[in-house]
C-alpha cells in the first residue's frame, strides 16, 4: 500500500531493512553478533528492573551493566530525538565480526535517503580484517537540524569489500508515525 492508498507516507518503520537475499545470507562477509548478555544490558538500559528482566530472560540479573538502546549491537541504528527544530548529534557504537575472508578491506559508504539532510560520519571509515572471526568496532555519528516532525530522516551505511555489501539502515526521528486517525 502506498501513501495515496493509505493517507500517510510509508517510512522505514513500515517496511524494515528490506528484502532478504537467501543466497547472499549464506556468505554475508560481516555480521553484527549479539548475545543474551547484550539483550539483558539493553533491557536494563531501558530501565526495566531486575525482577522484570529475570521474567523475560529466565536468568537472575543485577542490572549492573546497562547500555543505551541505540547502542545495542544490531545492524539497524535509530534514535528518537526531542524537538524537531534543534540541532542534534547522535553517536551509535557497533562491533562487526568478519565471517568472510581473511585479509579483507571493508570501505564504508553512506547513502542518504530522499530528502534527508543528515550529516553522517563513520569512524574508522575503513575496516581492515586480518583474520576470520576478527571483531572490529566503529562509531557512526549523525548530526543535523530541523528534522521533519512527521517523517523520519534516514540513510544507509554500506560496508563493502567489493564482493559483500553489508547494509545498515540509520534513522533519526522526532514523531511517532502512527497512521492518521479516521474521523
Amino acid at each position: 500500500m502506498n501513501a495515496s492508498q493509505s493517507g500517510y507516507a510509508s517510512t522505514e518503520f513500515a517496511y524494515g531493512a528490506g528484502h532478504v537475499d537467501p543466497i547472499a545470507a549464506t556468505n554475508p562477509g560481516l555480521v553484527y553478533e549479539i548475545t543474551k548478555t547484550d539483550y539483558i544490558a539493553f533491557l536494563c538500559g531501558m530501565k526495566y528492573n531486575a525482577t522484570t528482566v529475570k521474567l523475560i530472560s529466565g536468568a537472575a540479573v543485577t542490572c549492573s551493566e546497562k547500555i543505551l538502546p541505540r547502542n545495542l549491537n544490531y545492524p539497524s541504528m535509530s534514535a528518537k530525538l526531542s524537538g524537531s527544530n534543534n540541532s542534534f548529534t547522535v553517536t551509535f557504537k557497533r562491533i562487526v565480526t568478519n565471517v568472510g575472508t581473511p585479509n579483507s578491506t571493508y570501505k564504508s559508504k553512506v547513502v542518504l535517503n530522499h530528502g534527508s539532510k543528515l550529516n553522517v560520519k563513520v569512524s574508522p571509515s575503513v575496516l581492515y580484517m586480518n583474520s576470520m572471526n576478527e571483531k572490529q568496532s566503529f562509531t557512526v555519528t549523525v548530526s543535523g537540524s530541523e528534522l521533519h516532525s512527521e517523517l523520519p530522516s534516514s540513510a544507509n551505511l554500506i560496508w563493502s569489500d567489493g564482493t559483500h555489501n553489508v547494509r545498515s539502515p540509520i534513522v533519526v526521528y522526532t514523531g511517532d508515525f502512527s497512521p492518521p486517525s479516521s474521523s
